[in-house]
């Protein structure tokens, strides 16, 4: 977990089951989050939010209880609600992609940031709406746009996840990538032998040669499978001498 995702606090209301709050709890932990206030849930401390947090029983173990939201949002700088009804009041409404953006930005500015999520069975209240500075509405199919409240979680906290740098970035290649003159090479030697065996038609390639060049770009061979292939080809010339 990073400094950035320390600034991002999840704000669950007044959640009725105390299994979603655990769940929820393992969404997050999923996603690099840690921060979790619940406000007047109807069970909790909980076996059953235990049983289904999974490794994330850390996060259930320092969650703050309060109760009554403004409490649970006094230190935010901006506050994020989610509903997925059309309310006569307008507010900024973002998607859950565009949310993190708004959020990425923010965190760079040293916000502390609360993402609201509201009851199981009817959301948030318009009372509680007007404490938020913008609104998420997760997209889904208008014959059935029902997620429960651990999905959602996951949902928002996967497009966060996919911007800030929670991971450090792992190097996955036990070789370094091949030059361009290297793989120019490979796809010359790749070209010469496919004529000699007469896979192409010198006197009508047609557009083989091109998509053979953009594969082996595209590919972006490192040192050892430019060397793999190049013996191999060497190989199959021999043969055929």
């Amino acid at each position: 977990m990073t400094t950035k995702s320390k600034q991002i606090n999840i704000v669950l209301v007044e959640t009725s089951h105390p299994g979603n709050i655990g769940s929820a709890a393992r969404a997050m932990k999923t996603m690099g989050l840690s921060e979790l206030s619940l406000v007047n849930p109807k069970d909790f401390p909980s076996g059953d939010a235990n049983a289904l947090s999974g490794n994330a029983r850390d996060i259930l173990d320092k969650a703050q209880v309060f109760t009554n939201l403004q409490d649970a949002l006094i230190d935010s700088h901006h506050i994020f609600a989610t509903s997925s009804r059309k309310r006569t009041i307008t507010w900024p409404t973002y998607t859950p992609k565009e949310a993190a953006l708004e959020i990425d930005t923010k965190l760079k500015e040293s916000q502390k940031i609360s993402i609201v999520f509201g009851r199981e069975d009817r959301g948030l209240t318009n009372e509680e709406l007007e404490l938020a500075n913008s609104l998420i509405e997760i997209p889904a199919n208008p014959e059935y746009p029902v997620l429960n409240l651990a999905m959602s979680v996951q949902v928002i906290a996967y497009e966060i996840f996919q911007l800030l740098d929670f991971n450090e970035q792992i190097e996955w290649r036990d070789s370094p990538l091949a030059t361009s003159d290297e793989v120019q090479h490979l796809i010359t030697h790749f070209i010469d032998t496919a004529e000699s065996i007469d896979v192409i038609d010198k006197s009508n390639p047609g557009k083989i040669i091109k998509r053979m060049q953009r594969m082996f770009t595209r590919l972006q061979p490192d040192k050892m499978e430019t060397n793999f292939l190049r013996g191999f080809l060497a190989a199959i010339n021999k043969q055929k001498k």
